[in-house]
């Protein structure tokens, strides 16, 4: 038993919906405003969150920062440069 996208178009469009719309628009502002408000309760919470997030980062990311070494232009620019014992003992090519 198939029914091709046509019949049952055409059952849907033969349907008498009489769905009252009265009142609509006043529930839907109401439930806009509640989860309006809903939202805004926990925005001191997250905006602590975020601070105290990106506070850890920034220190975790300057006590783990790479010291300076000297590297010449051979580590700069060779993909094996910073295998070569020059680079490696720090003394440059």
């Amino acid at each position: 038993m198939s029914y091709s996208l046509d019949d049952k178009l055409t059952a849907l469009a033969s349907r008498d919906v009489s769905a009252s719309l009265d009142g609509l628009e006043d529930s839907v502002w109401i439930a806009v405003q509640a989860r309006r408000a809903a939202a805004g309760a926990g925005t001191g919470v997250r905006v602590a969150m975020t601070i105290t997030a990106l506070a850890m980062g920034l220190a975790f990311g300057h006590l783990n920062a790479p010291k300076p070494t000297h590297l010449s232009e051979m580590g700069v620019l060779s993909e094996d440069g910073l295998l070569a014992p020059s680079i490696r003992l720090g003394g440059g090519a």
